[in-house]
């Protein structure tokens, strides 16, 4: 009988090993130059699996099962790329980045509820990157006006947010162009004009979307999507100034509690502006303004 327990153990730790090799598979990540790119991000799409290559360029995955599936890489100074690959036994992928100076990033969207390649997805988008977030200085919803075509958006002076998709608005409680920030619908007017900070993704959807994402969305669809944590340790801080005595301040870190399983991240803005009226009574300002915001995720 003990033979027989032992010959079992065996024989399952050999099964599980062969799986395990089949659901494994070796990525190289390397420059136009073929120099190893080390630090660079690996996603596969549709998954929560984030890892980080070495300094050799080189990361061993564990892909979800056997199928085709879609690697997503990037790394500071590069533009992204992507790359089809089918899982099941092991094998090696080669992925080679270019300068961020001399191509686009290949842009990945969540328009219809799962992650897919921009030119995959058949419906009118503006998608706007991290990158172009900031260097547009997009600090509110409204800010996207001057980007995105069809869209327009503002607030009458108490915050709250009234946008309209190709002339499609309201101005009730039911607006005709809902927005969405991580998959969570803005109901109404009362969530009030959404504030940009710490931002993956923006995805601005024309035409109706009732489909996918319900009611109010009879004009179109705003997706925000902030930053997730992932494998590489991160963090921001920026302090920003302006008109009517405005002050900005955000901050966040995302790091990896548990290597390749568990992140975490937090971020959050402090943004304080002066009224712009003055009570010649009491020299009081009217409509001052204070605005907390903050975020955190575990994944």
């Amino acid at each position: 009988m003990r033979k027989i327990s032992i010959l079992f153990t065996v024989l399952c730790i050999a099964a599980f090993s062969g799986f395990a090799q089949k659901n494994s598979m070796n990525v190289t990540v390397t420059d136009a130059l073929q120099h190893p790119v080390s630090g660079a991000t690996i996603h596969i799409l549709n998954t929560n699996t984030n890892y980080v290559t070495d300094a050799s360029g080189k990361s061993v995955i564990s892909t979800p099962g056997k199928g085709t599936f879609l690697l997503e890489v990037s790394a500071s100074g590069y533009a992204s790329a992507n790359k089809t690959f089918t899982a099941g036994n092991i094998e090696t992928v080669d992925v080679t980045l270019e300068s961020n100076t001399t191509r686009l990033s290949e842009i990945v969207v969540t328009a219809q509820k799962k992650e897919e390649l921009l030119q995959k997805v058949p419906l009118s988008i503006t998608a706007l990157s991290a990158k172009a977030v900031q260097d547009y200085r997009l600090w509110n919803a409204e800010d996207i006006t001057a980007i995105s075509p069809n869209l327009y958006s503002s607030e009458p002076g108490d915050k709250r947010n009234v946008s309209s998709l190709r002339g499609i608005t309201s101005s009730s409680y039911d607006p005709a162009v809902t927005t969405y920030i991580d998959g969570v619908n803005q109901f109404n007017l009362d969530t009030y004009s959404n504030t940009l900070f710490d931002v993956e993704r923006i995805e601005v959807l024309r035409g109706p979307q009732g489909t996918l994402y319900g009611r109010n969305s009879m004009g179109g669809v705003i997706n925000i999507i902030t930053k997730k944590p992932g494998a590489k340790t991160s963090g921001f801080a920026e302090a920003s100034a302006g008109n009517h005595g405005q002050q900005r301040y955000t901050a966040g870190v995302r790091v990896p509690v548990i290597k390749d399983k568990l992140f975490f991240g937090v971020a959050g803005l402090y943004d304080k502006r002066n009224g712009f009226y003055t009570n010649e009574f009491n020299n009081s300002r009217y409509d001052d303004q204070h605005n907390f915001s903050g975020n955190a995720y575990i994944t």
